[in-house]
Formats: C-alpha cells, sequence, structure tokens
C-alpha cells in the first residue's frame, strides 16, 4: 500500500494489538480508519501473522453489519497497516457508560450484532474478541462490528503451529474460559459466551460479578425471556450454551416480539395486510426497499416462523406463486400462501434459517459441497420445469440454504429488483428478454461457474473467458458449464434434468474412490481424487501408430527384420502396461 494514498488525520482509537487514526483516501476525497499494527508487538510473528490475516479476513465478509476493508499494505517503517470505512457514530462501549439507548434500541443493536456474527459463522470465520469496544453504532443506528483481527478460519485451525496453539487472544472481561487454554480451543461457542457478556452489560450496564442469575433478576425491567437468553449463552460449559448465534437471534426475537422494530417499518410491513395482524405476529424486518419488502412473523397458533414478501407495483411472481402454493419438492422453498389487491401482492412461505448462496461466495466452495448443491439446484429447477414454471430470476441470492445446507429455491418470477442502478449488469441471466427453461439453464451455468470459481463469468466477444480456478477444474464438468452458458441456444443442454445426469456421475466417482481406499485399509495419505475417464488404452494405441509410421523408413532398409523385431517386442510390452493399468 502506497502510503501517500492516504492522509492521516487525528487519531481515534488505540488497542492492545494496534492503534487506529482517521484519514482520508486522497484520490475520492474520502474519510478512511487506518488501523497500524502497535510498535511493541512488530517482532512478534504470530501477531504479525494474526494481524495481517484480519484484513484478508474481512475483505471476503461482505454485511452490513460488518465494517469494510477497503485497502491494506505496510508503512514505511514496515508495520502491517489496512484502510477500513471511516463510519461516523458512537463506539458501544462509550454508549453504555452514557446509558444513551431506549430498551428498544438495545434490542436492535443487539439483533444487528447477531447477525453479523452468524453471517461469519457460516462461513467458517470466529471473531475471538467481541466486545462493546468492538462495536460502532452509527447515527441512523446500524451496528457494524470491527477488530476482527484474531478471527480465523475452522479449516486452518488442524496446521495451527505451537506458537498460535499458546497463543491466547481476546479481552479478558469477555472471553469464554476455554479461551484461556489457547487460540485453537476457541469455537463458535466461544463467541456465543463473549456475545452474551456484551448483551448482559448492554442491558444492565455492569458486567456480571458473583451471581448473575440474581443480578439480572434484581433488574425490574428485565424481561424473564431476555434473561434466559442471556444466561444460557453465558454459561461455562460450551456445551450448554445456544447451538448457534442464529439460534440466539431467533430466541431473541420471539422474546421480544417486535419490540426493536421501528413504527414506521412495522407500519409498511402491515400495509395492505390487514388479516395478517390476527393470525401473524411481526418479529423482524428482513429486508425493504422502494419494491416491497421482505419481514420475519411467527404463526400464533403453530408458532412456526414464516417470512412474507411484499410486492409493490407489479404482480410478476404472482402465478407461479399460486402454483408452488399446490406443489412441494425438497429442493424448493414452501410456499404457504399468496394474495394481491389492486397496489401489491404478497406471498407467504416457509423460513430458511441459512441464509442464501451469496453468502457463501467469498471463494470457491469445496467440490463435495458444490456437487451436492448445484444437483439440488438443477433437481428443484426440473421438477418445476415439469410442472410448467420458470424461474425467470436464478441467481445465488434466492438459492436459500437451510442450516443443514439443504437447497430451497425461492422467488419464482419476481422482478429483477436487486440491482440498485439499472445499467449494472446480471450475471446469471443469458440477455434475452424471454424466460424459459433455456434462460433458466444459462442461469444454472452461470451460477455453477461462481462456485467453483468464487466469481461470476464474464465474457469477452461472447465467449466465456475462462478463469485460473475454472482451467483446473475435471474436463467434463468444464464442457458441461461451457454448454450451459452458451449463446447457441441449441449447443445448452436441453433440461434442466439432463444437466442432473451429467452431475450424477462425478458424485458416483468420488464415492468409489472413497470406498476402495477404506477397503485397503492402508496407511492414511493424502486423498486426490480426479475425476477422469481411463483412456490408457487408448493413448497406448496412439503412441504405437505414431512410432509405427516413424520408423517405417527404418523398416524398409537392410536392417528391417531386426528392427522389425524391436518394435513388435517394444509394442507387446506397451500392450501388456495399458490392460494392467
Amino acid at each position: 500500500m502506497k502510503e501517500g494514498r492516504y492522509e492521516y488525520q487525528e487519531k481515534i482509537g488505540e488497542g492492545g494489538m494496534a492503534t487506529v487514526y482517521k484519514g482520508l483516501q486522497r484520490s475520492l476525497d474520502r474519510p478512511v480508519a487506518i488501523k497500524v499494527l502497535d510498535a511493541r508487538l512488530s517482532n512478534n510473528p504470530s501477531v504479525i501473522k494474526r494481524f495481517k490475516q484480519e484484513s484478508l479476513t474481512i475483505a471476503r465478509l461482505n454485511h452490513p453489519n460488518i465494517i469494510h476493508v477497503i485497502d491494506k499494505g505496510t508503512t514505511s517503517k514496515g508495520r502491517p497497516v489496512f484502510v477500513m470505512e471511516f463510519v461516523e457514530g458512537v463506539n458501544l462501549a462509550d454508549a453504555i457508560r452514557t446509558s444513551c439507548y431506549a430498551f428498544n434500541e438495545k434490542v436492535d443493536i443487539i439483533v444487528q450484532l447477531c447477525k453479523g456474527v452468524a453471517y461469519a459463522h457460516k462461513l467458517d470465520v470466529i471473531h475471538r474478541d467481541l466486545k462493546p469496544a468492538n462495536v460502532i453504532v452509527d447515527q441512523e443506528g446500524f451496528a457494524r462490528l470491527l477488530d476482527f483481527g484474531i478471527a480465523s478460519f475452522f479449516e486452518k485451525e488442524a496446521e495451527a503451529d505451537s506458537d498460535d496453539a499458546r497463543l491466547i487472544l481476546g479481552t479478558e472481561a469477555y472471553m469464554a474460559p476455554e479461551q484461556n487454554e489457547g487460540v485453537v480451543h476457541t469455537t463458535k461457542q466461544s463467541d456465543i459466551y463473549s456475545l452474551g457478556i456484551v448483551m448482559f452489560e448492554l442491558f444492565t450496564g455492569c458486567l456480571p460479578s458473583g451471581s448473575p442469575r440474581a443480578e439480572l433478576a434484581a433488574d425490574s425491567n428485565m424481561p424473564p425471556a431476555l434473561a434466559d437468553i442471556i444466561l444460557r449463552c453465558i454459561e461455562r460449559k460450551p456445551e450448554n450454551r445456544p447451538s448457534s448465534v442464529e439460534d440466539v437471534k431467533t430466541q431473541l426475537l420471539l422474546a421480544m416480539q417486535g419490540q426493536h422494530i421501528a413504527e414506521d417499518q412495522a407500519s409498511r410491513a402491515g400495509e395492505g395486510m390487514a388479516s395478517v395482524a390476527s393470525k401473524f405476529g411481526l418479529l423482524d424486518v428482513m429486508r425493504e426497499n422502494k419494491f416491497g419488502g421482505a419481514y420475519l412473523y411467527e404463526d400464533k397458533i403453530s408458532h412456526n416462523l414464516l417470512v412474507i414478501k411484499k410486492q409493490r407495483e407489479s404482480s410478476r411472481g404472482y402465478k407461479e406463486a399460486k402454483l408452488l402454493c399446490s406443489l412441494k419438492h425438497p429442493s424448493l422453498v414452501n410456499v404457504l400462501g399468496a394474495s394481491k389487491n389492486d397496489k401489491s401482492f404478497i406471498v407467504v412461505m416457509d423460513y430458511v434459517s441459512g441464509g442464501s448462496l451469496q453468502d457463501r461466495l467469498i471463494q470457491p466452495l469445496a467440490f463435495q459441497t458444490f456437487l451436492s448443491i448445484g444437483i439440488q439446484i438443477a433437481k428443484g429447477i426440473s421438477f418445476a420445469h415439469k410442472n410448467r414454471i420458470c424461474h425467470g430470476n436464478l441467481r445465488p441470492s434466492n438459492v436459500l440454504l437451510s442450516s443443514d445446507m439443504q437447497v430451497k429455491l425461492s422467488d419464482f418470477g419476481l422482478d429483477e429488483h436487486y440491482r440498485v442502478k439499472l445499467e449494472d449488469r446480471n450475471w446469471y441471466s443469458d440477455g434475452r428478454a424471454q424466460q424459459d427453461e433455456l434462460a433458466d439453464i444459462f442461469s444454472i451455468g452461470a451460477i455453477y461457474y461462481h462456485c467453483l470459481t468464487g466469481m461470476p463469468p464474464s465474457f469477452k466477444d461472447g465467449l466465456l473467458k475462462r478463469s485460473k480456478y475454472f482451467l483446473e477444474l475435471p474436463e467434463d464438468l468444464r464442457v458441461l458449464v461451457e454448454r450451459m452458458l452458451e449463446s447457441d441456444l441449441d449447443r445448452r443442454p436441453q433440461s434442466a434434468e439432463a444437466v442432473v445426469s451429467e452431475l450424477l456421475p462425478f458424485l458416483e466417482d468420488e464415492k468409489t474412490v472413497v470406498k476402495r481406499e477404506e477397503v485397503k485399509q492402508e496407511a492414511p495419505t493424502k486423498t486426490v481424487i480426479e475425476y477422469r475417464h481411463r483412456k490408457g488404452l487408448a493413448v497406448v494405441m496412439a503412441i504405437v501408430l505414431v512410432a509405427s509410421l516413424a520408423l517405417n523408413v527404418l523398416l524398409l532398409g537392410p536392417d528391417a527384420e531386426s528392427v522389425r523385431h524391436v518394435v513388435n517386442d517394444s509394442i507387446d510390452r506397451l500392450m501388456a502396461l495399458a490392460w494392467n493399468n
């Protein structure tokens, strides 16, 4: 990073690992936050590695409740530094000391923190230092998590060196008991403990001491349901805490029954849905824009969680929703009802807790994960097509995932209102106005490309630009995806069912390899799965043919008989080798 691109201004924060300055990005004339590793720690390899990892970790995260990284590098003295967006707001630690938030605002802040941490956990990222000082709340009430400097991916834990194993990271007052055993013992459950301490302090104004249960019970403003959630989060044994931050968020929403929702938001949610209020209770606003919104409700009788999507100024998607009410498939979200009036229509569907596929595409998916998700997507679309329903707007954001990674496709037939600017490209559309089965095939292919490479597909002169990750894929899979993305409609697979049939052999090949290695019971080795057909015999025959032609001149010479003998012997050896392989 060239420091000349940024102007350092006043110091705005200082912690055990780094100092944060307010700065200016000269090229865009915008304020930024610049975080520099403390000089006293510059010679500590473990701390430097963790600090550098922070920018890489956060750069992969894309969530409104997590701070965004703009740039990274080193100072002129070699100290690691990275640049974040600057958020004008109040530090939550300072806000607690000044008691500046009402009860419903505190609930809203915690719900937002849960959303940010739950998103990170779904991507296998642990924060490891959740505390009020690492939360910024802006003037509109939006909370953002920062300082993922000691976060790491679970998959790297097995590779942790001895220095990392002994490293203890976190802030003592908020650390889970297991964090004192070292960084490798820190898990998602540790973040849940820290989140519980943050909740305790936010609602009571102090840290727990002595008997947390008695302290919460002594607070007359503390709802018993909320106290129970906090106490479960701060259980000393990880197995006694809630199973996930998503579960914490859900239980909090059920306990608070929408108390954190602003009046204007609640009013918009209820517009045109007078009958809904008698049956369902509004728990949360999931998304809103000028075209409509998505709202989380609780069925007052069954207590099931439901999502009600409202579409304004358009009835596109209503026909598909009505048809899906009577259809069920494991890979389609369960649509419970749909109704409309002159101004809008609503769709009622089951709540899917695992987020969307879009949330997970910060890097290429593991091949096994891709196969599972890819086959489920194609099966779901195939079922819809057989019932004369085209999606018309398929993209990773409407491929929902359950907590156990089961695909639930949603938003059939809805308008493309995901773009802020109309000129923004739709990476998942073939550009035709017609919404038909072959358009859905293209969309699936674009999703596959994104899953396998970490980037949506791009084209030059009508041809797919094949990235490094794409070129490393098995040949048969590359060919399938390229065919799905063909501009020539006749070259695409003509049905989603055909796509499934071409993906299944990869799944079977993988199972066969794993099973064969288990039967041999060999010493543990690194498993490498190759997805290719055995063509040894064909290769050998080609070599024989070329060799025969090349030696043709020799065979016509005076020593022809001896040369023939050598060639025939070589052919016999090659054929034996081919059959043995």
